[in-house]
Order: C-alpha cells, then sequence, then structure tokens
C-alpha cells in the first residue's frame, strides 16, 4: 500500500497517483485542511477514494464524529467507524464508559444508530428466504422510513469487531424496515450487499445453516 499524507481538497497530481496504483492510500491531516467538518465529508464521500483523517486535537475528531453520525451519504472513514462503533458499545454497556460526555450530547442520533443496528437481527432472519421467517419478522413494529440520516450504520458491518454489539439486543429496538430491508437505498446497493460479509459471525452462521454448507461441514469434520 502507497501511503499519501494530504490535506484537503487533495492536490490534483496527488489525486492521479490512484489511478496508476490502485493500492493508493490517502491520509487526510483535518487541522491543516481547507475543507473541515460537513464540507470534508462530503468532499471525501463524492471522491470515493481509500482514505482516512487524522486528527491532532480532541475538538476536530469530535467535530467529524457528529457529521459522520448524522450524514446522509454513505463514506467510509476507518477512524470515524472505529470510534462510533466504540460509542455505541459503551451505550450499551459493553464496554469501559468513558465517552460519557460526547455520548450524552450526541445521545438522540446514538439511539436512531443503535435501534436500526438491533433491528438488523431481525434482518438475519429476513435474509433467509423462508415465508415463516418474513411472516416473523414482519409481526414487529414496522417502520417505513426512507430517511438517511446515520446511513453510515451499514459501514460498521464489515467489522469483525464489532459484532460484539449483538451480544445485547434490546428488545423495544426490535423494528421491522421495510423500505431498508428491501429497496436498493444504500448507493444504489441494497442492505444485504452489506450484511453478507465474511467478517459478518451472524451471516456466515444463518447462511451456513440455511443452505446445509454448515452441516455438510460437520459431517465432514465427523469423518
Amino acid at each position: 500500500m502507497k501511503l499519501i499524507e494530504t490535506t484537503a481538497p487533495i492536490d490534483l497530481a496527488e489525486l492521479k497517483l490512484f489511478f496508476s496504483d490502485k493500492e493508493t492510500f490517502y491520509l487526510v491531516h483535518y487541522e491543516n485542511s481547507v475543507l473541515q467538518g460537513s464540507k470534508l465529508l462530503t468532499y471525501l464521500g463524492n471522491l470515493e477514494l481509500p482514505c482516512d483523517i487524522g486528527f491532532t486535537t480532541q475538538e476536530g475528531f469530535d467535530e467529524m464524529t457528529k457529521e459522520y453520525l448524522h450524514a446522509n451519504f454513505i463514506v467510509s472513514i476507518p477512524i470515524l467507524e472505529t470510534r462510533v462503533s466504540e460509542l455505541l458499545l459503551q451505550m450499551k454497556g459493553m464496554t469501559q464508559f468513558v465517552e460519557k460526555e460526547f455520548i450524552d450530547a450526541n445521545v438522540d442520533i446514538l439511539k436512531v444508530w443503535a435501534k436500526k443496528l438491533d433491528s438488523l437481527s431481525l434482518y438475519n432472519l429476513y435474509t433467509v428466504g423462508s415465508q415463516a421467517f418474513k411472516d416473523y419478522v414482519e409481526s414487529f413494529p414496522e417502520d417505513d422510513t426512507k430517511d438517511l440520516e446515520g446511513i453510515n450504520f451499514v459501514s460498521l458491518l464489515k467489522h469483525e469487531e464489532f459484532f460484539r454489539f449483538y451480544g445485547n439486543v434490546i428488545e423495544e429496538h426490535k423494528t421491522f424496515y421495510k423500505s431498508y430491508f428491501n429497496d436498493y437505498m444504500f448507493k444504489g446497493n441494497n442492505l444485504y450487499s452489506y450484511w453478507a460479509n465474511e467478517n459478518n459471525p451472524m451471516f456466515l452462521l444463518t447462511h451456513g445453516i440455511a443452505t446445509g454448507a454448515l452441516q455438510e461441514n460437520k459431517n465432514a469434520t465427523s469423518v
């Protein structure tokens, strides 16, 4: 991987490096950038280049985390994905509660994320293709919202360590999000394209049982 340390907007000559070497990765130094806050997040979302943001102040880190929580477009920023994952785990009491001030100040949007993510425990069943499972999922309170605020909850699903979150699903959060579960609302993709990945132990287990692959592997190892 070729690491380019830069500021935003990224110099054109540096941008061109990605097109000649797809292993190029950009680290944007936040405090030295002209673009900050929502402008930086939108800029990076539009570029769709592999990148992360480096911070030297807590103020800058907090500002961008807030923007990320409220964003209505998908953008992959590893440092923000990691922080929001930790915030959500802290809210559930699953890790040490060390960011009380930030969580208290942003609790409403964090609860929006938590409710949608908890509801993916239902989506996991919804993907099986069984009418009985679909009927079960649809028996939960329905929300047909098409609101994209907080849409980056799907960006957490590629991180295996995040799935500790599902060790404590809040029953009251479970909701049948009709549009989220069925429509192509996520950058032209459906929810399944984010849920079905090799780092998701819930998907792997459910898929293995549904397809019989898990039983086949068990039989093979018992021979």
